[in-house]
């Protein structure tokens, strides 16, 4: 299906999502600019990680506010407090920087607890009997903003303006641009109430799910951990530290991972629903291959192809691991170990910006390696899975 034929709503919301794309170069352009101010990566990870853990209140009070309120005012609110987190990030300069950090990082872990008003509007405004091309479209059109727009502010930061006020007027620039596209979203977003659902998942029995599907937790809990010691802090400092880049080689890696993406849901279109476990595995290998050849070399054309070999990989273990998820057990079932996976990552993203930052100290390819032993760790569990069942 070709982009004009979905509904208007549809493409309202994805073109929405492209024009955003590009403001997410803010959560590398951060740890760098702290990075270049003197701070070393291990005490950038201790200020992450003191936002994380300061905001755990925060988000334990908001995100059922927009339950039977107009979508559109929390997804405005979203924007408002993602514009507010740049203003404090803009602010990061001398004795106060680390509180304007924490501060905007307080306000953008606000924001992220109503990340679930996306996927609820998507299931709206997306019809039926297209949901699979508007999800693909979804995905597409913002990697492409990003595989054109990431390069150039990247240049930008990189070779053009590089001081360190240059990256807090990208902040600032960011804030203001975000601001620009909430008129867009209150006049050409469809209003939309949403209302509650009766939650049944407390029906099933825990100890019941434990035993039947205990080491699929145990895989997917080390998946989690595999990669929340990988942010973008260790991306950047990967990139600052071993490849002695700047934010265009960050850029650039980001634009990779981008045309990756687009790559990998391509070759899964091709691939059948009954061969999603051994898909599963293989992409897990995939990725590993890559974690490999980029722990090993600082040759930045090689470090490219590394990066665009995990994110294929990368690409394969989400559809597939969700497509084998659903083909084993009721959606029920499904939906529990979801929301309990959810929580347990909820849980080690609150102190994974200080493992990263102390492994990353050690050495800046540590975080990618102890990545790829809990990726690998995950190959003999989800074959055990398999077997039981």
């Amino acid at each position: 299906m070709r982009f004009k034929e979905l509904p208007t709503e549809a493409k309202r919301y994805i073109l929405y999502h492209t024009l955003v794309s590009p403001v997410l170069i803010t959560w590398h352009v951060l740890p760098f600019y702290l990075l270049i101010t003197g701070y070393n990566v291990l005490e950038v990870g201790v200020i992450f990680t003191i936002a994380q853990l300061l905001g755990v209140p925060v988000t334990l009070t908001l995100g059922r506010i927009f339950t039977h309120i107009d979508l559109r005012k929390g997804l405005i609110a979203i924007d408002l407090m993602g514009s507010l987190s740049l203003v404090f990030y803009y602010l990061a300069y001398g004795p106060l920087a680390p509180l304007m950090v924490v501060l905007g990082e307080l306000v953008d872990e606000a924001s992220s607890t109503l990340y679930f008003l996306y996927p609820a509007y998507e299931r709206i405004i997306y019809p039926e009997n297209c949901m699979k091309e508007a999800l693909a479209w979804h995905l597409r059109l913002p990697e492409l903003s990003i595989i054109i727009s990431y390069p150039i502010i990247g240049y930008i930061l990189g070779y053009i303006c590089t001081s360190a006020i240059c990256f807090r007027n990208t902040f600032l620039f960011f804030s203001i641009y975000e601001l620009m596209l909430i008129p867009y979203i209150y006049f050409y977003f469809k209003p939309v109430i949403l209302e509650s659902e009766e939650d049944e998942e407390h029906t099933l029995n825990l100890k019941s799910i434990w035993r039947r599907y205990g080491f699929y937790i145990i895989a997917d809990i080390l998946f989690i951990l595999a990669w929340s010691l990988a942010p973008s802090l260790a991306l950047v400092y990967f990139v600052f530290e071993w490849l002695k880049g700047n934010m265009f080689h960050v850029a650039l890696i980001e634009a990779v991972i981008s045309t990756a993406t687009l790559t990998g849901t391509y070759i899964v279109d091709k691939i059948s629903s009954r061969k999603a476990f051994q898909a599963l595995q293989i992409g897990t290998l995939i990725t590993i291959t890559g974690l490999l050849l980029m722990v090993s070399t600082n040759f930045f054309p090689l470090v490219l192809l590394a990066f665009y070999v995990i994110r294929v990989g990368d690409t394969f273990v989400f559809v597939f691991k969700r497509t084998w998820l659903y083909s084993i057990m009721t959606k029920k079932e499904a939906s529990m170990i979801s929301a309990t996976l959810s929580s347990i990552r909820k849980v080690i993203s609150i102190i994974s910006p200080f493992i990263a930052g102390a492994l990353a100290y050690m050495d800046p390819r540590a975080p990618y390696i102890a990545c790829l032993a809990f990726l690998a760790s995950t190959i003999p569990v989800y074959y055990i899975t398999s077997k039981n069942q």
